[in-house]
């Protein structure tokens, strides 16, 4: 049972006994229904006032029955509430102590910061791909939503360097900036920046302006969901087939299809060998639609003859154990671990 829950019923149980009571002694005496609710309140709190004028052995008896069912109930009630607010603040301490333990323990893992529409649906994906992450969120009623669907979630200011210490942002691999505000994603893009260099850190941008400024703040990529969504519906308009691939092959509750990111480590066997001699599509079963290279140029629909070098970023279509299956192979010692969807 909840803390509130208890709280209701304690309440709820003294609540009962007034009325109780003061039906009561309506029903036994002729005196007016504040006097017996007066009347109802000192006898079960035990105040000791003098009995009521002309009480009659049935008031009496009533009153007798009334006073150990409402010191009873009140007993009862109240150490039901301070229990429930002991256990509320024991589970709360010991729980934030364990979260904190766990979360020190995240490496390599993703934080997002702000729970909101767009900030949910983030959450909803990382979630289906498996990844560990954090979400740190101001709002206490969305952060209790998250906590209840056991998620990591840290109740502060993003803008605060501590409330980002205690993610681990030191450890993590990227950050999400989702919070409404555009100065406040640009002050948390540029302190994540300043204490993790290598992080990916990807921000919201609300005003086409901010663009811009966050990128010189030292954000990977910018998103502003209102371009986003016009080129979406243009897309889906002027190239609908197009659209629906894109569609089709990012959702996987429609297709067992996915799109992933398979970086190469300096100790890959992949490394200075050309595409076709890797065994990729042959052996896994995955095509590779493009090559990012560490300078950040893209190889669109590379040749079979092109040369996988280190650092380099395969962008492959598959299904999910295909594409889990070159992961492993392409970086055996250090896999990023694309790890099976949680349930």
């Amino acid at each position: 049972m909840t803390t509130k829950r208890k709280f209701f019923l304690a309440i709820s149980a003294i609540l009962g006994v007034v009325a109780f009571g003061t039906i009561g002694l309506k029903l036994i005496t002729h005196l007016s229904l504040f006097d017996c609710f007066f009347f109802t309140l000192y006898t079960i709190t035990t105040v000791g006032y003098s009995e009521l004028p002309q009480m009659d052995t049935g008031a009496k008896v009533f009153t007798t029955f009334l006073i150990v069912l409402g010191v009873g109930t009140i007993g009862y009630a109240f150490s039901t509430a301070l229990k429930a607010v002991v256990e509320s603040e024991l589970i709360s301490t010991f729980g934030k102590r364990k979260m904190f333990k766990d979360i020190s323990k995240l490496s390599n893992h993703y934080i997002v910061c702000g729970a909101g529409r767009v900030g949910s649906r983030v959450i909803e994906e990382i979630t289906r791909h498996g990844h560990d992450f954090v979400v740190i969120e101001s709002n206490e009623q969305a952060a209790e939503r998250l906590l209840a669907r056991g998620y990591f979630v840290l109740m502060g200011d993003a803008t605060d360097d501590d409330v980002l210490k205690a993610a681990g942002i030191e450890r993590a691999r990227g950050l999400v900036c989702a919070v409404s505000s555009d100065p406040d994603n640009l002050y948390i893009t540029l302190t994540v920046r300043d204490i993790n260099k290598d992080i990916m850190i990807v921000s919201r941008a609300n005003d086409e302006s901010a663009i811009k400024r966050l990128h010189k703040a030292g954000a990977n990529k910018v998103v502003s969901p209102a371009i986003t969504g016009s080129n979406q519906m243009a897309q889906m308009l002027l190239r609908p087939a197009v659209a629906d691939f894109i569609e089709l092959a990012t959702m996987t509750e429609e297709l067992e299809l996915e799109m992933e990111q398979i970086s190469i480590s300096s100790d890959s066997p992949f490394v200075n060998r050309a595409l076709k001699d890797t065994g990729i599509r042959s052996d896994h079963d995955v095509i590779v639609i493009a090559i990012k290279r560490a300078n950040g140029e893209m190889i669109f629909n590379p040749s079979a003859d092109t040369l996988i070098e280190e650092s380099d970023a395969l962008v492959a279509i598959g299904s999910h154990d295909s594409l889990e299956g070159l992961e492993r192979r392409a970086n055996p010692l250090h896999p990023k671990g694309m790890k099976t969807k949680r349930g």
